[in-house]
């Protein structure tokens, strides 16, 4: 079975490849042609708009050196400062920025404390995202001295505080209609052009505090399709592309034209299971589903990735290093679904609940790419063998379903510690009544876990709360967590600046230069 299934996968690989047109490369936003330094990079991601405040869209603006926090995350998963040039945790409640001098807005307008007071609050009033917002007490500014006081103890607020959702605008222009589309921040470029299909032009923020970076414009375009992006490298359409597939990799790996940077990163790729339906709520059934999937074969043969055994990376002090719970083990899984009574009772192959076929709904999101798809496809051959049918398909309305609850499996990448704290990804998506939580899943445990880590400050005892989280959603199967990432990009050779952020929130920033060749 498992020969059979690494030919089947090549030969996916192979027809998705012969798919992909020479016409796909072109982009409906004009690239700007001048004697300019122009910087064309590629993104995988863009939503409908690019305010902060709205869920991750916050993401866009640090990937393009657009938008800048008080602090941020560097390549290094360390803490450094931004906006702020100094910052100090007084205790469990207070923590005091100093805000650099010289900070403009992209209007020209000087940067205070007051400023990033009211950014900040605009911030915790308005934002959809639960999972980042912190108590406060008070928020006092004195010239460029600002001092925060939660109500509670937060041993998170620096984690919290480097998320995009804290990204530092001019929020005295937030209500203007095109604020959404360009919003006012502090970042090296500026948005000049937006459009979530295509994407955006940037220029250079001229006050921009550090004035390092060469760059007059930059075209942003959004390209979903990792396949696309090679080939836009390869005809020079653009010098920055990220996430490209592991054969794509190749094709610039020894190539002197380009330069490659790869390595782990904390994207987790994992299937959201739906504890509506009666079968999923039925831990055997979980853990035969994790059995019957070839994760090491998906990973290593398709993606290039590593095979997930949890939530979170074991690079991370609170991954899990052991053994996978659930190792591919059709035997075991047909064991299980045998003792649950799940029988294939009229010889068709498929194994029946309640008098009906067990066909489990597979749903990606187009934007996914192939390798969703694929791995779909895989599992779909391997899950015959222990009698589960499957539907597997990519859609647009990807969102909606998730809402409704129309599916069985629901394919997810997140990147799950971004601020290399454990709490984020467990309260955006597992908790019970989780905004992310789309298959209902609920744990009483997971819920007093997170809720002991609202009030826990050290980081030693965070780490083993979160380890102790990892091993509890391993075990209960919370999800089918399927591989990490490996994290790459490629830069055209006149592209000097440019780093990998394990992180993956940042892309280029003011440190982005052209060379001549």
């Amino acid at each position: 079975m498992k020969k059979y299934l690494l030919v089947m996968l090549a030969l996916i690989c192979v027809s998705i490849s012969g798919c992909v047109s020479e016409d796909s490369t072109s982009m409906q936003l004009s690239d700007v042609a001048s004697e300019e330094n122009v910087l064309n990079m590629a993104i995988f991601w863009l939503d409908s708009n690019v305010d902060p405040i709205n869920g991750w869209n916050g993401w866009t603006l640090t990937r393009c050196g657009i938008g800048e926090n008080l602090i941020q995350i560097d390549e290094n998963m360390d803490f450094k400062p931004s906006v702020a040039d100094s910052y100090e945790v007084v205790d469990e409640y207070t923590t005091k920025f100093h805000i650099r001098e010289g900070v403009t807005f992209h209007n020209g307008k000087e940067v205070d404390a007051e400023a990033c007071k009211v950014s900040i609050e605009r911030a915790l009033e308005e934002s959809d995202r639960l999972d980042v917002k912190f108590p406060v007490e008070n928020i006092t500014a004195e010239g460029q001295n600002l001092t925060i006081v939660t109500s509670e103890p937060c041993g998170t607020i620096l984690n919290k505080l480097a998320d995009t959702v804290f990204i530092i605008v001019d929020a005295s222009v937030a209500d203007e209609d095109d604020f959404k589309y360009k919003p006012i921040c502090t970042g090296a470029f500026k948005i000049e052009e937006f459009d979530a299909d295509t994407g955006m032009v940037l220029s250079r923020h001229e006050e921009h505090w550090s004035g390092i970076t060469n760059v007059d414009t930059v075209n942003v375009k959004y390209i979903q399709d990792a396949s696309t992006r090679t080939m836009a490298l390869q005809a020079n359409e653009i010098d920055i592309a990220t996430q490209l597939s592991k054969h794509d990799l190749e094709l610039f790996e020894d190539d002197e034209d380009f330069v490659v940077q790869k390595g782990p990163n904390l994207r987790v790729f994992l299937l959201r299971l739906n504890f509506e339906k009666p079968y999923m709520q039925e831990p055997a059934f979980r853990q035969a589903l994790s059995y019957g999937m070839d994760k090491e074969t998906y990973a290593v043969e398709l993606v290039g990735g590593t095979a997930a055994k949890g939530p979170f990376n074991e690079l991370l002090p609170f991954g899990y290093s052991g053994e996978d719970y659930y190792q591919y083990n059709p035997d075991k899984a047909n064991e299980l679904l045998d003792e649950l009574g799940y029988l294939d009772t009229d010889g068709d192959g498929i194994r029946e609940c309640n008098g009906e076929n067990i066909v489990l709904k597979y749903i990606s999101r187009t934007n996914h790419g192939a390798d969703a798809n694929n791995i779909g496809i895989a599992m779909q051959q391997q899950y015959k063998e222990i009698g589960i049918g499957m539907e597997v398909s990519q859609m647009e309305n990807y969102i909606d379903l998730a809402k409704s609850g129309d599916f069985d499996m629901l394919w997810e990448r997140w990147t799950s510690a971004p601020t290399g704290d454990c709490q984020y990804f467990i309260e955006s998506g597992y908790v019970t009544d989780a905004a992310g939580n789309y298959g209902k899943y609920s744990n009483a445990t997971l819920d007093t876990i997170n809720e002991e880590l609202d009030s826990t400050l050290n980081k030693d005892d965070r780490d083993e709360l979160g380890h102790e989280a990892t091993e509890l959603m391993m075990e209960d199967v919370a999800s089918l967590f399927v591989y990490y990432q490996e994290g790459n990009v490629v830069t055209n050779k006149n592209v000097e600046g440019v780093e990998r952020f394990i992180s993956e929130i940042y892309y280029i920033d003011d440190r982005v230069m052209l060379v001549k060749a």
